[in-house]
């Protein structure tokens, strides 16, 4: 006998709109977030520590929790103008495989909830493979967010090189221990 896998009628709606928490921050006049979930920490942009060699969108380095952690800065990555730093700027942890990656922001806005029924596929010639880390749109208060995957800000190649690179500055860092 075939089991009934059917849902009570209003739960299928419950399941698909069960929705989110985002974590909103600012580059420029633009809004942006990612899934709370994804994020490890937010911490203060302080003493920052540049490396030669870095590829052009990495800031440096920063001590973050005994840990020696890579700063990428989402405007350059993003190809819009630098910004004067500020102490509203903030630095988004993630960790993406095994490198643990911060992302500096202009300013982290708000924590909140969202709805799967606000979040809108990017429009198809909005994206193009330079843009493969945006989720989606949120609709919301009469403004729009752009929903982004942390995973996918870098290339594969550049988050190998962003390993070789934390490499060479641990051992470097090391040996003056």
């Amino acid at each position: 006998m075939a089991e009934n896998h059917a849902q009570p009628a209003g739960m299928e709606a419950a399941v698909r709109d069960e929705g989110l928490q985002i974590v909103g921050f600012k580059l420029g006049d633009e809004d942006f977030a990612f899934d709370i979930l994804e994020i490890v920490s937010i911490e203060r942009l302080d003493n920052v520590l540049q490396l030669p060699k870095m590829p052009k969108f990495v800031e440096g380095v920063m001590r973050i929790r005994d840990e020696i952690v890579a700063l990428v800065k989402l405007r350059t990555r993003f190809g819009l103008s630098e910004a004067e730093r500020s102490t509203r700027q903030r630095v988004v942890v993630v960790e993406i495989g095994e490198e643990t990656v911060g992302f500096i922001v202009d300013s982290v806005q708000s924590v909140r909830r969202v709805t799967k029924g606000q979040i809108e596929p990017a429009p198809p010639l909005a994206l193009t493979e330079g843009s493969r880390f945006v989720k989606g749109v949120v609709r919301g208060d009469g403004a729009m967010t752009i929903l982004l995957n942390p995973f996918e800000i870098l290339f594969e190649h550049e988050t190998r090189q962003l390993q070789s690179s934390m490499a060479d500055a641990e051992r470097r860092a090391a040996v003056l221990v």
